[in-house]
């Protein structure tokens, strides 16, 4: 597929020039090698076994309908919970270490730049399965965001309005789905979009108010969308000149989606994976010579980006660069720009109203678009910006005007951040930089500008970044960030007492040095022979 002629892969300004060069190969890595990449992949997938045990105690287990609750020998975990965080903990720290371990065999590069040791994409698909089953089949980990998940399915096949009321006021405190919802959502009414909606709607009409199925029905939709995103991760890194495992390495093998995606069972799973699939279709629609296959194409593509920003509304961005990149093929004037203004939203529209009038959602969707910013998120630049400046004002005696500050801040932010959005569609439109690329580093800025934050939101960015950026420029700080982040959150999720979370790290840390210790000190164990 040549796209040379539509988006420069060099000399296309400023942040291609800083983020993004096409790669080339060298070949396998040496027999010798292979011996320690199975090691790696034995002490991840024993590391990840380890933390599925001890989720069993140490998990984001629910209130009611705790299957190991009252158990002999499963219960066991629950009565030692100290020692099931330390588990966890360390399975996740070595396993994000064995991430880590992995980079030289998808970004080694030899003396020309090149990149060399290189292993196949079956050999990576291998690693990442092994090291996400035992998540997979463990109990959710990192968040009780489920069980909110299934409380809204509820509420949807209740009311009239889904977006009308949160859990107690719709179903009631003392109900079980009520109960295990996290306090800080039990009075929030529903926050995702039509398709998200109606995904929450099918599970709880199988399920009914069985949490457990109702949660491993939530994870094998999970689960469906990261295989999406292991399809279509390559094809967009092939789309861009990028190595293809090395984006499937950072986007998809990421420490972050095993414990948040797979483990975490998020919506940002089925929403990734529907844009990422999207924009392969869509891109390649508008590459292809015209014909009736392509246009299907085309639509099929679009409407499943459209489908990604009906689960969470942030990838409707995406719809604009799928949009201008269809407007440089037809060309460079402000009239090919409306066109294809026209056509993405009259097929999003289409969609987006279809997926109303299916899932009884109503406008609800977005009239509660704000109701999680209200929690004040520490990693939101913006929110902790305008959290520092209220506190030092009341500090100085000026009063408590923390809300007025955050309300400027974050919308100033948000500002920002569409700004330098409308200059990558623009810039898509001129060439100087792909979609893909466009996409990732607008999104990028969203996440920055964002008023509430979680570590795996970063995978907003990440994944349509993996496939397009490959300076080691970008590559180290990423890789960085997504190891901090991975180990940022506690197996339960939250609510635990400060000092079983520091005895926790304490033994954590002491039992990942000494796993350290052994790994470099026991001959062969992680070296080739």
């Amino acid at each position: 597929m040549s796209r040379s002629r539509e988006f420069p892969k060099r000399g296309a300004g400023a942040v291609t020039s800083r983020l993004h060069a096409e790669e080339t190969f060298t070949g396998p890595p040496p027999s010798v090698e292979l011996s320690r990449l199975r090691r790696i992949r034995l002490i991840g997938t024993t590391a990840a076994v380890t933390m599925a045990v001890g989720a069993l105690g140490a998990g984001a287990l629910p209130v009611l309908q705790n299957p190991v609750a009252g158990e002999r020998l499963l219960g066991l975990w629950l009565r030692l919970q100290q020692s099931s965080m330390t588990i966890v903990m360390t399975g996740m720290v070595v396993v994000t270490l064995c991430w880590l371990l992995l980079a030289p065999y998808v970004l080694g590069r030899d003396r020309r730049g090149r990149l060399s040791g290189r292993i196949d994409r079956a050999t990576l698909d291998g690693i990442i399965a092994s090291w996400a089953l035992p998540l997979a089949v463990a109990p959710p980990m990192f968040s009780k965001d489920v069980y909110s998940y299934l409380a809204q399915g509820a509420i949807g096949n209740t009311l009239d309005d889904p977006y009308a009321l949160g859990p107690v006021s719709a179903l009631g405190s003392s109900h079980a789905l009520t109960i295990n919802v996290p306090d800080i959502w039990r009075d929030t009414p529903n926050q995702y979009g039509p398709l998200f909606l109606g995904v929450q709607k099918a599970v709880q009409s199988i399920t009914g108010d069985d949490v457990v199925a109702g949660t491993i029905l939530h994870r094998v939709i999970a689960v469906i969308g990261i295989l999406m995103l292991g399809w279509a991760v390559p094809r967009l890194a092939e789309y861009c000149g990028v190595s293809d495992v090395a984006a499937l390495w950072l986007a998809v093998a990421n420490p972050l989606v095993l414990f948040h995606l797979v483990s975490g069972i998020h919506s940002e799973s089925l929403m990734m994976g529907l844009l990422a699939v999207g924009l392969v279709l869509a891109l390649r629609a508008i590459d292809a010579p015209p014909g009736p296959r392509t246009t299907a194409l085309f639509v099929l593509g679009v409407v499943l980006v459209t489908g990604s920003a009906l689960v969470k509304l942030p990838t409707v961005v995406a719809l604009g660069f799928v949009g201008m990149a269809l407007a440089r093929r037809w060309g460079t004037g402000v009239s090919a720009i409306i066109r294809a203004a026209v056509t993405m939203l009259v097929i999003s529209g289409v969609t987006t109203g279809l997926a109303m009038l299916l899932t009884s959602s109503g406008l609800g969707w977005i009239t509660k678009l704000g109701a999680a910013t209200s929690l004040r998120s520490w990693l939101s630049p913006p929110t902790a910006l305008g959290v520092i400046t209220g506190g030092i004002g009341q500090y100085l005696g000026l009063g408590d005007h923390t809300e007025q500050v955050l309300v400027m801040v974050q919308t100033a932010a948000l500002l920002g951040a569409a700004a330098f959005t409308v200059r990558m569609l623009f810039a898509v439109h001129a060439g100087r930089i792909d979609p893909v690329g466009g996409l990732g580093v607008s999104m990028a800025a969203i996440v920055v500008c964002f008023p509430v934050v979680h570590p795996w939101y970063v995978l907003w960015a990440l994944v349509p970044l993996a496939a397009w950026a490959s300076r080691v420029e970008f590559r180290i700080p990423v890789v960085a960030v997504s190891a901090v982040l991975a180990c940022f959150t506690l197996p339960p999720g939250a609510g635990l007492p400060p000092f079983v979370t520091i005895q926790a790290w304490a033994a954590t840390i002491v039992a990942v040095l000494l796993l350290l210790f052994l790994l470099f000190r026991w001959p062969g164990l992680l070296r080739s022979p």
